[in-house]
Order: structure tokens, then C-alpha cells, then sequence
């Protein structure tokens, strides 16, 4: 039995995941209960209210806000304790997919999965990434699983309300899974009921993105309305494309035009990854997830064109595939959805499968700041338990 063919090269690809997964926890961990937390808050969105009116973004600053004038309470450490309440529902979601779903540890904390999630741990209260991460397992949740379509309405808007980039990556799985899933009229009729379904949630999303955008001068009546509550949030950077209408675009970042090839390599390296690992943990919905994949291309390219966080856009659509495929589990495909390109991959895949997933796996990774060859070795699980041990 050839060992790239074996459990035991599963299991070995496990133990390696384990190993980062646990270096990381213990490095990580005690930021939050440091006060290295509190001075790290210095650029997040969590901290945009709605003192100076309705804010894109502002939905979960509010609610700070109003616990701290409830409770009397610091906003840093409110913000503490939903961040570790975040953690601990996601590690309860992420715990139920290995419990529940033939999906292997060593896929879901992978460098292109988790394992990346929390090479940036501090970041994450930042850039709501768990939030955005739970949201959108609800509402693919409450899509796939409830009739009554208004809660999940209510559900996206109140996401959009908190990072509008829920929508963004939310709407190819939402259409094609109601397409090939959920609807049995034909084509067009499909498309009109998605229409109408989406319909609250595609108002809200509008309003957010071409009304709502934060000016200037909201930035110091937010500054003023948190001064009485925490000397941290005096300094608070907000993201500049919320209030001056000005993305970091993608020139700017990256100067060097050979680091582009680094954009096109995460593209191919991340489809195939993501894809392979459809064809090994979810066969039998391969064509939905190929498309779904394959669409997410898009936004993830435009995204890093016009907000420079790179491995966050193709890292956010790589675990709410994950939870597509968990949730679509129990679904039965439908059987006139099956494409030749798709078979074609699919017999290439059922030869290649695990040596390069495998492959990918060790000396794969995600980039943060930048396509910079040395960057894409932070998220490595090589590299972070030699960074343990050196």
C-alpha cells in the first residue's frame, strides 16, 4: 500500500495540523487576556457607532457602545469578551463538522483553512473574520434548512449591517444552492424566485454600499463619543475606504509588477486545493462546489484590486465552502448537473488527489500583506512548528 494512497498519510498530515494548531493556541491565547489586547485595538471597525449617524459597518459598534453605557463597563473589555465568545462558538461550529462529516482535521486546519485564521489571530477583532465566519455559517444554515426565508433575511441583513462583505460571499453559494437544491421550476423561474427570496437582503446590501458610506467628519464625533469610556480608543485608525470613499488599492501595496505573479499563483493554488479537497470529502455535490469555487474567483480578485488584506479574500470563501459542504451532506445532488469539465477534473483528480493535496498542503500557505513569495510561508504549517522549536 502506497503511503501517499493510505490513512496513515492522512493522519500524518493530522498530526502536523495538531502540532501548529496547538503552537499557535499557546502563543495566541493570552493576547487575548493581555494588555497587549488593549493597545492593539488601534485600527478596528468594531469601534465605528452610529453617534454620528448610520455608518456602514456600524451595527456591532453600536451595541458596544450601548453595553458601555448600560453597564459601565470598559468598551475594550466588552469587545474582549465577544471576542472570546466568537472563538468559542466557531471552535463549537468547527468541532461539529469533524464530529458529524468525513472532512479530516488536517483539511479544515490546513494553511489554506484555519490554520491561516490563526496565524492572524490577533487580527481577527479587527476584521470581524470570526463574526463574518459565524453569520455566514447561520445563514447558509437557515438557507439550506428552514421554508420560511424571512428569518434568513433578517439574519443576512443584520450581517450586512456588520461587514458587507457577508453578502458579497454569501450570494454565488446562496444562488447556486438553491438552483441545483432548494427549487424544481425551470431555469428561469429558479432565477426569478432567488430574485425575489434575496429581494430584502439585496435593499439592504444597496443602501449599505452607495448611501451609507461614513465621511470625514463622523470620525471625530465617534472619537468624542467613546473619550469618557477608554483612553485606547483615542487613537483608533478606522478604515480609510469607510470614510474618505478612498480604497487601498492594489498598486499602491504592491509596487513590484512580478509580485502579480503571486496574485495569479494564489488563484490556481487555492482552486486547487479547495477543489481537491471537494472531490476526497464531498463527491458527490463535486459540480456545485467546482462552481462555487470556480465563481468565488471573482470577487476574491476584485476585492484584492480594491482593499489590499489579500489572503482574507480567498480564505473567507474557502471556509464557507467548507461549511457548504457540511451542510449540503445530507442533501441528495441533483442528477442533471453533472458538466463534462467536471468529469474531466474529476478523473484528474481521482489521479493526482492525494500526493497534491498533499503536496500543496506542507509547502502551501496564504499571504497577508502582499504577494510576496516570502510571505505565503506564514500560514505553513512547516514553517510555524519550526518556529517553535528553533
Amino acid at each position: 500500500m502506497k503511503i501517499l494512497d493510505s490513512k496513515l498519510f492522512v493522519n500524518i498530515l493530522n498530526i502536523i495540523s495538531m502540532f501548529a494548531l496547538l503552537f499557535l493556541l499557546y502563543k495566541n491565547i493570552p493576547f487575548i487576556f493581555g494588555k497587549s489586547f488593549d493597545g492593539f485595538i488601534y485600527n478596528s471597525d468594531y469601534f465605528i457607532n452610529y453617534t454620528s449617524g448610520f455608518i456602514k459597518r456600524g451595527l456591532d459598534g453600536q451595541i458596544i457602545y450601548m453595553m458601555t453605557i448600560i453597564t459601565g463597563f470598559s468598551p475594550v473589555d466588552i469587545l474582549r469578551t465577544i471576542y472570546l465568545l466568537f472563538f468559542i462558538i466557531l471552535s463549537i461550529i468547527v468541532l461539529n463538522i469533524l464530529v458529524r462529516s468525513k472532512i479530516p482535521f488536517y483539511f479544515i486546519f490546513s494553511p489554506f483553512l484555519f490554520l491561516f485564521a490563526f496565524v492572524y489571530f490577533p487580527l481577527f477583532h479587527i476584521a470581524k473574520d470570526m463574526e463574518v465566519i459565524i453569520i455566514s455559517y447561520i445563514v447558509l444554515s437557515m438557507f439550506i434548512n428552514l421554508k420560511n426565508k424571512w428569518l434568513f433575511n433578517i439574519m443576512l441583513s443584520l450581517g450586512i449591517l456588520i461587514h458587507e462583505e457577508i453578502f458579497i460571499f454569501l450570494f454565488i453559494p446562496l444562488l447556486l444552492i438553491h438552483v441545483f437544491y432548494l427549487a424544481e421550476e425551470n431555469f428561469l423561474d429558479k432565477l426569478r424566485r432567488f430574485c425575489i427570496i434575496l429581494l430584502p437582503s439585496v435593499v439592504v446590501f444597496l443602501l449599505v454600499m452607495l448611501k451609507f458610506n461614513g465621511m470625514s467628519n463622523n470620525i471625530q464625533v465617534i472619537y468624542d463619543s467613546w473619550k469618557p469610556f477608554s483612553p485606547y480608543l483615542q487613537n483608533v485608525i478606522f478604515n480609510s475606504g469607510l470614510f474618505d470613499g478612498k480604497p487601498r488599492m492594489i498598486f499602491v501595496t504592491v509596487k513590484e509588477s512580478y509580485n502579480f505573479i503571486g496574485l495569479i499563483g494564489l488563484v490556481i493554488i487555492n482552486f486547487i486545493f479547495i477543489t481537491i479537497g471537494a472531490c476526497l470529502y464531498a463527491r458527490k455535490h463535486f459540480t456545485t462546489l467546482l462552481l462555487i469555487s470556480a465563481l468565488q474567483i471573482l470577487p476574491s480578485v476584485a476585492l484584492c484590486f480594491i482593499a489590499s488584506d489579500f489572503g482574507r479574500w480567498f480564505y473567507i470563501p474557502n471556509v464557507i465552502l467548507l461549511f457548504t459542504m457540511f451542510l449540503l451532506k445530507d442533501k441528495i445532488p441533483p442528477e442533471n448537473i453533472t458538466f463534462s469539465f467536471s468529469n474531466f477534473i474529476l478523473k484528474i483528480y481521482d489521479k493526482i488527489a492525494f500526493p497534491v493535496i498533499g503536496i500543496l498542503y506542507l509547502f502551501g500557505g496564504m499571504p497577508y500583506g502582499g504577494f510576496n513569495i516570502y510571505r505565503y510561508f506564514y500560514s505553513n504549517p512547516l514553517n510555524i512548528i519550526f518556529n517553535w522549536v528553533k
